[in-house]
C-alpha cells in the first residue's frame, strides 16, 4: 500500500518568484543555518537515547473520529555515531490489535532519525523490503544544493525559549519545493524553527513530496483511482549540554485515500518519544564523513525472555498514538483535502455503497456520487448528489445535499430516498456494501424504504476526539420492502432469508445524539472512556419516541487488557412501527442465538472481555520474506456477552408480530437476561482465541469454541 502511496503522492505545483529567498536578510539566516547543520560540531563524537515508540493502524472517518485497529509499542535503546552508525536495540514489546493479521513491521524496519545534520534527510521511517530496508530521502533544506530545489520565506523570530542559561529566540521559516526537473529525491514542505542565535535546527514540521515522475504506470493509475497519499513528519529537538540540538519527540504519518472505497482514510502512524540522551565527546571515530549523511541503520533486539519481561514503559500502550490526530496536519494537506482552493468537483462519493452495493432487496445497485466543493468562491459550503440504479428491485433511489461548514459546526439539509437498515446497536464501520451477500449469501440485515427531507446541525465540543453533538428534524416516511433474490451469484446452496417486516406512514422527525470521546469504542484498541446518547421522536402516520445510551471502555493495566461495550435502549408510544423496535440475536449482536430471535420496545445488550497476557513469545514473528506476523502473545482470556428485551404494551407485542408479516419467525422477548459466558486460550494479542463457553441462562453443557476475536 505505501508504495502505491508514495507514487499518488505527487508534488504540489509551486508558483515561481523571482528570488528564491524572499529578502536579502533570510538569504544570509540561512547560509549561517546550512553551515551550522552542515555536520555535527567537531567535539561531538556520539550520543546514547532512549525510545519509546508506537505504530499503529487506524481509521479515519469522513468526520475525523480515529478507530484504532492496532498498535504495536516498543522500547529501545539507540547509539549513534560520527561515522554514520546509527544502532537501535529494542528492549521491549507489547501489542494490542483487533483482528489486523501482520505486524507493522512489515512496513517499517526502523523509526526514528537519530539527528538533522546532513546534506540528506530522511522522513523517519525505514522500510522493511524482501532484500534490503530503504526510505525516501529528500533534499535537506538546508543542503549546499538547496537553491535547486526550494525558495524560502519568513524568517521571524516567533517565540523565545529558555534552556539552561540561555535565552533562545527562535525563527520560523517557510521552505516550499521547487524543483527545476525530473529527480529521485523528494523535497520537504513545510516550517523549520531555528535557534536564531546558532542557525540549528529546534523543530521541523511539514510534509515529505516526491517531484518528477508523474508519468509512470503507477502514478498514472493512482491519479485516475483519485489515489492521494501523503507523507506528513514533525521532528522536534531538545537542547543538550547547552550545545546541540538532538530529537526529543518525532512524528510520521502516512495518510491515503482510496475514493472508490468512500473518503475514509486509513492512517499509518509513528510516534517516538526519545529521553535520556547523553552526549561523549572523547573517543575514536574512524572514517568519519565531511557531512553529515543518511546513517546505517541496524536494528537488533534483546533476547526473547529479556524482551518479554521489560516493566520500564513510561506510558500506557495506545496514549502516543492516541494524543495526537490526523487533523494536526490540515494547514499542509493535499488540495483535495483542503477547505481552501477553487472550487473543486469530486467525481467518488464518501460512501462506497453510493455507487456499488448487492442485497436481497435490490440486488446489485450501481450508481454515481458527484459533488462540489466551493471552497474560496463559498467557504464552507459544499453541494453533492447520488443516483442509481438497483437492478432486481428496477427502482431509482438517490438524493441530494448541501453543507456549510463554519468554525467547528457543520449545517446541512439533505433530500433522498435510500435503503436503509433497521439493525440495532451497529458495531463501528458497520457498512458492508454487500460482499458478504455477493460472495457468500449472508444479509444479516433488514431493509426498509425510506424517503425524506432533513435539516441538521453537527458541532464538535472542543475537538473531534473529545465530542460530537448532532441535532435533525425534517420529514420522512417509510415503505415496507421485501426480499426479490432467494441467494448471490457465488452463494452456493445458502439462501437469503426474507426481509422483515415494516409498517408504512410519514412522520415528522426530530433527533438529538451526543458523542463523548468518538474514538473510544471498546471494540477497537484506543484506551479510555466513551459514551453515547441518542433520542428521536416521530410524530405522524408512525408515532414514537426512542431513547439509546451506550458506553464504552477499554483499559489496559500491564499485561492485563479490559474491554466492554453496553447498549440500550426504551421505544416509548401507543403503537410504535415495527421497524423502531429492537431486536437481537446472531453474531452481530447476541453470539449463540438465532439471526433477531429476540424483540423489544425495552433492550438492553453487553459485552466484556479481560486476558491476561503471559510475558512469552511477543517478539513479531519473521514468516516469509517481508511479511512479519503479529507475535504469538499467548494469554488466558474470560468473556461475557448477553442480551434482554421486553415487551412492555399490547402496542409493542402487536408490533413484534408485523416483523414476521414476511414469512419469518415472530421474535420473543428473552423472558430474563440471556447471556453467555466463555474462556481459554488467546494467541496473537487476542486476534484467537480457543476455549469453551456456555449459556448461563439455561442448564447447558461447556461447548468447545475457536475463531477470531476476543469473544468466546
Amino acid at each position: 500500500m505505501l508504495s502505491l502511496l508514495l507514487c499518488a503522492q505527487l508534488a504540489v505545483a509551486t508558483q515561481s518568484i523571482d528570488s528564491t529567498y524572499s529578502s536579502q536578510a533570510l538569504r544570509a539566516m540561512i547560509a549561517r543555518a546550512a553551515v551550522a547543520n552542515r555536520q555535527p560540531p567537531a567535539e561531538f563524537r556520539s550520543y546514547q537515547s532512549r525510545i519509546e515508540t508506537e505504530v499503529s493502524l487506524l481509521l479515519r472517518d469522513t468526520l475525523g473520529r480515529e478507530n484504532t485497529a492496532e498498535v504495536e509499542q516498543l522500547a529501545s535503546t539507540a547509539t549513534w555515531t560520527r561515522d554514520e552508525r546509527y544502532d537501535l536495540h529494542v528492549i521491549g514489546y507489547r501489542s494490542q490489535s483487533v483482528g489486523v493479521p501482520y505486524s507493522t513491521l512489515s512496513i517499517v524496519r526502523a523509526w526514528t532519525v537519530p539527528s538533522l545534520y546532513g546534506e540528506r534527510l530522511s522522513f523517519g521511517a525505514y522500510f522493511t523490503r524482501a532484500r534490503t530496508g530503504d526510505t525516501l530521502i529528500a533534499v535537506h533544506p538546508f543542503a549546499a544544493d538547496r537553491d535547486q530545489y526550494y525558495q524560502f520565506s519568513g524568517g521571524d523570530t516567533v517565540a523565545t525559549l529558555r534552556s539552561g542559561s540561555r535565552s533562545i529566540p527562535i525563527a520560523r521559516i517557510h521552505v516550499r519545493p521547487n524543483f527545476h526537473g525530473p529527480t529521485r529525491l523528494g523535497a520537504f514542505d513545510g516550517e523549520i524553527d531555528l535557534d536564531a542565535e546558532r542557525g540549528q535546527i529546534v523543530r521541523m514540521r511539514g510534509r515529505f513530496v516526491v517531484v518528477g515522475h508523474e508519468g509512470g504506470i503507477r502514478s498514472t493509475l493512482a491519479r485516475a483511482a483519485g489515489i492521494v497519499g501523503v507523507v506528513y513528519a514533525e521532528f522536534v529537538n531538545v537542547q543538550v549540554g547547552d550545545k546541540y540540538w538532538l530529537p526529543a519527540f518525532q512524528r510520521t504519518e502516512f495518510q491515503a485515500a482510496f475514493p472508490m472505497l468512500g473518503q475514509a482514510r486509513p492512517i499509518f502512524r509513528i510516534v517516538s518519544t526519545i529521553r535520556d540522551i547523553a552526549v561523549s565527546e572523547s573517543g575514536p571515530i574512524a572514517n568519519a564523513p565531511d557531512t553529515a549523511v543518511i546513517p546505517r541503520v541496524r536494528v537488533s533486539w534483546a533476547p526473547s525472555d529479556s524482551v518479554n519481561r521489560y516493566d520500564q514503559w513510561q506510558r500506557g500502550i495506545g496514549t502516543q498514538s492516541g494524543a495526537v490526530h490526523s487533523d494536526d496536519f490540515d494547514d499542509l494537506a493535499p488540495d483535495i483535502w483542503r477547505a481552501d482552493g477553487p472550487p473543486r468537483f469530486n467525481l467518488f462519493p464518501n460512501a462506497t455503497s453510493r455507487i456499488f452495493r448487492f442485497n436481497r432487496v435490490e440486488g446489485l445497485y450501481t450508481g454515481i456520487s458527484p459533488s462540489v466543493d466551493f471552497r474560496n468562491v463559498m467557504p464552507g459550503l459544499s453541494v453533492g448528489a447520488n443516483a442509481g440504479w438497483a437492478w432486481s428491485e428496477k427502482t431509482t433511489r438517490g438524493g441530494g445535499y448541501v453543507t456549510y461548514s463554519r468554525n467547528k459546526t457543520i449545517y446541512g439539509i439533505r433530500a433522498d430516498r435510500s435503503l436503509v437498515s433497521t439493525n440495532d446497536f451497529a458495531l463501528p464501520l458497520d457498512n458492508d456494501p454487500g460482499f458478504a451477500a455477493l460472495l457468500g449469501s449472508v444479509d444479516n440485515y433488514d431493509y426498509l424504504d425510506r424517503r425524506g427531507a432533513m435539516l441538521s446541525v453537527t458541532r464538535s465540543l472542543g475537538s473531534v476526539d473529545m465530542g460530537l453533538a448532532t441535532l435533525q428534524f425534517g420529514l420522512r416516511s417509510d415503505h415496507a420492502e421485501q426480499a426479490r433474490l432467494d441467494k448471490g451469484p457465488l452463494g452456493g446452496r445458502t439462501h437469503f432469508s426474507p426481509n422483515r417486516g415494516a409498517t408504512d406512514g410519514r412522520y415528522a422527525l426530530g433527533s438529538a445524539d451526543l458523542e463523548l470521546h468518538p474514538n473510544v469504542t471498546g471494540d477497537f484498541v484506543q484506551p479510555g472512556i466513551g459514551a453515547k446518547v441518542h433520542y428521536e421522536v416521530g410524530s405522524g402516520d408512525l408515532d414514537w419516541q426512542r431513547i439509546e445510551l451506550g458506553l464504552s471502555a477499554r483499559r489496559y493495566f500491564g499485561p492485563i487488557s479490559f474491554a466492554a461495550h453496553a447498549d440500550g435502549g426504551v421505544v416509548l408510544g401507543a403503537s410504535p412501527p415495527p421497524q423502531q423496535l429492537f431486536e437481537l440475536g446472531g453474531d452481530q449482536s447476541l453470539p449463540g442465538y438465532s439471526y433477531k430471535q429476540f424483540v423489544g420496545d425495552r433492550a438492553a445488550l453487553f459485552r466484556m472481555f479481560g486476558s491476561y497476557r503471559f510475558n512469552i513469545w511477543q517478539h513479531p514473528i519473521h514468516f516469509i520474506r517481508n511479511y512479519f506476523l503479529p507475535g504469538l502473545s499467548p494469554g488466558i482470556g474470560v468473556s461475557a456477552q448477553g442480551g434482554w428485551t421486553e415487551l412492555s404494551s399490547n402496542g409493542a407485542a402487536l408490533a413484534a408480530q408485523q416483523l414476521s408479516a414476511t414469512g419469518v419467525d415472530v421474535p420473543e422477548i428473552t423472558h430474563g437476561t440471556r447471556a453467555t459466558v466463555g474462556g481459554g486460550i488467546t494467541l496473537f494479542s487476542d486476534i484467537v482465541h480457543i476455549g469453551v463457553a456456555r449459556p448461563v441462562d439455561r442448564p447447558a453443557p461447556w461447548k468447545f469454541v475457536a475463531g477470531f476475536g476476543a469473544t468466546f
